[in-house]
């Protein structure tokens, strides 16, 4: 049987807010029959009940009603990987979902205010200032060499093995990588706070260095390890804080956060050297910083540069992602 679409308003009092495979349901009792309210980031998202087509996420919220029992909910949209739940929905109740579709291999950072430099860093680190992002997502690792391959087949890195990240690769190829998986480097804003977490802490995974949650601190011949080989850190990301610099887009200017704009810098409109971010294996307490911010030229190569992509919301997704 073919499910009801509701678009009905409902007076809804919320019972309590449960957690299954990582998706939040707020659980409401309501008199009229059950009632599924499905709200994503993105919106634009297939909406599939039991195998039913039975709508696609607007700005707001989707809300279907349906007979009392299991049911499988799928959520899915081009260029995204597909969520499929299931629910044991019970009659005189409403579940409501929020979920964000993520492309694959990325992590979707929530867009807002946060602060950006550190007032007690070193000059081009300064002043703290406030900065707004829209919302956006990032690879959760660097680029491995296997990925880099399947772009450039001539790729010869220092670091062989499929999963060690890709590294000798000057900007200007990091940059053309991205764009050819339909996205771009990330804004150093967009990194940084990537790196730093909703906390703001001064390494990736917490305010004290320690070599032990990531590869820094190391000698110089050690090199770089396996992408993710230590534990997540903030943003759900691994190794921003260590292993290989990043590039990021912008242009480098030591001078740039005395006059950046607040809403999604961009960084200066010209420059002689790009943004590298995060330090490498060798980093020290300060090079390995979320705020440290050191530049080298966009057609330089070495071991020690590596890159992640990113990818805007608004842009690929529609406006209605600025949530």
């Amino acid at each position: 049987m073919a499910a009801e679409r509701s678009f009905r308003i409902l007076l809804l009092i919320p019972l309590a807010v449960i957690v299954v495979a990582g998706i939040a349901y707020i659980v409401y009792l309501t008199t009229t029959k059950a009632i599924v309210r499905i709200r994503t980031i993105p919106s634009g998202v297939t909406i599939s009940i039991d195998g039913i087509v039975v709508g696609t996420t607007p700005d707001s919220s989707l809300s279907v009603a349906v007979p009392a029992g299991k049911r499988s909910i799928r959520m899915s949209r081009d260029g995204l990987e597909t969520v499929n739940t299931v629910l044991d929905v019970r009659r005189s109740e409403a579940i409501e979902i929020d979920q964000i579709l993520r492309p694959p291999g990325m992590v979707y950072v929530r867009g807002g205010v946060f602060q950006m430099g550190a007032g007690d860093g070193a000059y081009s680190e300064r002043p703290r200032h406030q900065v707004r992002l829209s919302p956006y997502y990032i690879d959760r690792t660097e680029v491995t060499v296997g990925a880099y391959r399947t772009a450039v087949s001539s790729y010869d890195p220092p670091f062989s093995g499929a999963n060690m990240p890709a590294t000798n690769v000057s900007w200007t190829e990091a940059k053309s990588y991205c764009e050819s998986q339909g996205k771009q480097l990330p804004t150093e804003a967009q990194w940084e706070r990537a790196c730093r977490g909703v906390r703001g802490s001064d390494y990736a995974y917490g305010d004290d260095f320690d070599p032990g949650k990531g590869r820094s601190g190391q000698s110089l011949s050690a090199g770089p390890v396996v992408v993710a080989s230590y534990a997540e850190e903030n943003a759900d990301a691994f190794d921003m804080t260590g292993n290989v610099w990043e590039w990021c887009a912008d242009w480098y200017d030591r001078d740039y956060y005395r006059n950046s704009p607040e809403n999604d810098p961009q960084g200066p409109l010209t420059g002689e050297r790009r943004v590298l971010r995060g330090g490498a294996w060798y980093g020290s307490v300060a090079f390995s910083k979320c705020t440290h911010r050191p530049g080298n030229i966009r057609s330089h190569r070495d071991p020690s540069f590596g890159f992640r992509c990113a990818q805007e919301l608004n842009k690929h997704y529609g406006q209605a992602a600025r949530r």
